[in-house]
Formats: structure tokens, C-alpha cells, sequence
């Protein structure tokens, strides 16, 4: 018998394993899930200068980032509105024009018809061909994007989310690293993974040594979770960046972290690329990007962490597709999984991706 995932944490069973081992899961969180979100696309710094783009996938779709003549930085879908050809194939560049590569149509930096050479002679409303624009909010430096012309704003979804950050001089930061992980395994399966610490003291026992692990904190929201714990060292300053440790998941597949460490942050974002292989990406921003061993210091601990993750993460994904599971219990200190587990069963049920929810823990 398969159960519903119960708002009472002490009650509730996990998603069911076939949502986590199906094709046709997938292509209903596509239309229910990834395409009603927000999704993280960038930084501003990497459009600093008016003519600046950069193009990024979400949920499926080529979107380009532009700042327009007028300091304005706006998103299109990367296709021209002629034949339907890929505008830009480059990831990022600077550009006076947008230029269709197949007939030579351009477009302006705000998405207007500039010029089609091949309809001469022809009466058409240019205003009809301008380029078509996704929802784009920038929020503390981040950039988000969503594809839903009816999605209600950041401020609504995540409400004080970013108050946790407010002190910290995002402005500043700068990208440092971009790196990319295929992961055999379910994208639910890497959220459920990060969610919950339980499973630290056994597979990340180096991570363990270095943290306050019994002032542990977890706070669940509407749209968003918050796990964060202090350095062991005593000496843990969590107004300062890379002075503790802090994790945000913004529902349904990024998290922005703060690591011990140099002053850092590091956006996080779980793409599927099928029903049973996900790219992870990892953003890695610095304040200053001078300091080249302790960078290298940096990463190696964070890649020992995600390597031991990747492991266990595999490890799931064949127990999931094993006759002998169906659905498992939740910890008392799993809420965040159940959480997310929560948002996802009633996006795939009522077609909303945001609602508030009331968790019971007892």
C-alpha cells in the first residue's frame, strides 16, 4: 500500500520510489515543477557593462541575459522569432546587436526588432517579433528566472529568505569556480541528501570534526529551509562569511551555502537530466580571488564532501529501484527532507508550485 507523505513528520512516510525511478515522474515535474519556479541563472557580475549577456539552460530552455544600453538587465528566450534559429550559441559575450545566425535578423538589447533583411517588401508588425521574455528578479546580486508568466514574485515565495544574508557584501562577490557533476541518481535524490545531517557523522567524517555539531540548527518556511551550525573552534564569527556554516534550499533544487573557510559562497543546483542522472553545478563566489592556495585548500574539502555524497547518492538510487522498497519513515530530525517532500506531492497533485504549508513535528 502506498502512503502519502503526512504533514505530521513523526507520522509520515517518504515520496514513494517510484517517483524517484520512472520516466514519466520526470516529464511531470518538468511541466509541474521546473517550469513554475525560480531558478538561479546567475550573478550581476558577470554583466557588469552595458552589451554584457551570458545564456543558461532552465528547465529546458536556452535563456539569454542581457544589460541593455539603459543598464537594464533582462532575460529572452535564445531564439529568434523569424524561423525559430538559436540566437547565441557562445555562454557568455558582448554584444552592440543580437544577431539570428541563419537569415540575419537583429535585435536590440531590449528585445526589439532591429532589422530583417529578407522581408522587404513585405507589411508586418515589428512589435510582433520582438524577442520573448521569461520572468527575471534580482535578488541580493543573484539572478533568477522564471518561466511562468503567471509566477507570483521572489518576494512572495521565499518572503525573509535573504535576510540571513543581508549583512554579507554579495555586490562584492566574484565567481571563482564553475563546476559540474554527473551523478547517477535521481535529482530528488541529491536534495533528500542535502536536507538532513543524520547521515554526516558516518559519511563525512572530516566535515564532522570541523563543526558545533550539537547546536545543529534547522528552521523550515513555506518555500525554503535553513540548516546552520557553528565552527567547533569557538571562535566562530556567523556575521562573517566563511565564519560558520549556513545552508539555504530555495525549493525545489538550489541551495546557496556559506562554508568554513576563505569568505565564500557557493550556489548549488540540482538539474535533471533524466529520471535517473542529474548534474549537479556549483557556483564558488570569493570576495577576493587573490589568495590562490587557500582557494586550493578550499576546494579540496568541498569536493571530498560532494565525492562522499556522489557515492551514497548512487548507493540510493539502486536501492530505490529494488523490489524490496517502496517507501521509507522520516527521523525526528528530518525535517527538511519531509519538507521538501511535502512541496513536491502537492505541486504534482494541485499543479501549484508555492503554498504554505503547516508541518506538524509531534
Amino acid at each position: 500500500m502506498e502512503h502519502k507523505v503526512h504533514t505530521n513528520l513523526s507520522q509520515s512516510h517518504t515520496l514513494p520510489s517510484h517517483l524517484y525511478t520512472e520516466e514519466a515522474a520526470l516529464k511531470n515535474e518538468q511541466e509541474k515543477i521546473f517550469e513554475k519556479t525560480w531558478q538561479f541563472a546567475g550573478h550581476i557580475s558577470q554583466v557588469k557593462n552595458n552589451g554584457d549577456f551570458f545564456t543558461k539552460d532552465i528547465a529546458g530552455h536556452s535563456i539569454l541575459i542581457a544589460k541593455g544600453n539603459d543598464g537594464v538587465i533582462r532575460a529572452f528566450y535564445n531564439v529568434c522569432t523569424h524561423r525559430a534559429a538559436k540566437l547565441e550559441e557562445a555562454e557568455c559575450g558582448h554584444k552592440k546587436l543580437l544577431q539570428c545566425p541563419y537569415h540575419a535578423w537583429t535585435f536590440t538589447l531590449d528585445g526589439d526588432l532591429h532589422r530583417a533583411p529578407n522581408m522587404k517588401g513585405l507589411h508586418y508588425d515589428a512589435k510582433e517579433f520582438c524577442l520573448k521574455q521569461p520572468k527575471l528578479e534580482i535578488v541580493a546580486s543573484f539572478i533568477f528566472i522564471n518561466l511562468d508568466e503567471n509566477a507570483s514574485s521572489m518576494s512572495e515565495v521565499f518572503g525573509q529568505l535573504f535576510d540571513g544574508l543581508k549583512d554579507y557584501p554579495l555586490e562584492e562577490l566574484k565567481i571563482a569556480r564553475v563546476k559540474e557533476d554527473v551523478v547517477k541518481c535521481n535529482w530528488k535524490v541529491t536534495i533528500d541528501n542535502y536536507l538532513e545531517c543524520d547521515h554526516c557523522p558516518t559519511i563525512h567524517k572530516g566535515f564532522v570534526n570541523t563543526l558545533d555539531m550539537d547546536n545543529y540548527e534547522i528552521r523550515t518556511f513555506d518555500n525554503y529551509s535553513y540548516q546552520g551550525v557553528p565552527l567547533r573552534s569557538g571562535t566562530s564569527k556567523p556575521d562573517q562569511l566563511g565564519q560558520s556554516a549556513k545552508y539555504y534550499f530555495l525549493y525545489p533544487n538550489m541551495w546557496i551555502s556559506v562554508n568554513p573557510g576563505l569568505p565564500n559562497v557557493s550556489v548549488n543546483q540540482s538539474i535533471p537530466i533524466d529520471h535517473e542522472t542529474t548534474k549537479l553545478i556549483y557556483t564558488t563566489y570569493f570576495l577576493d580571488l587573490n589568495d590562490l592556495e587557500a582557494q586550493k585548500k578550499f576546494y579540496a574539502f568541498l569536493d571530498q564532501v560532494r565525492e562522499e555524497d556522489f557515492v551514497i547518492c548512487e548507493t540510493v538510487q539502486k536501492g530505490l529501484q529494488s523490489k524490496g522498497y517502496t517507501q521509507g519513515r522520516f527521523s525526528l530530525t528530518e525535517n527538511c527532507v519531509h519538507h521538501f517532500h511535502l512541496l513536491v506531492q502537492h505541486a504534482l497533485e494541485n499543479e501549484e508550485a508555492y503554498v504554505p504549508l503547516t508541518i506538524e513535528v509531534k
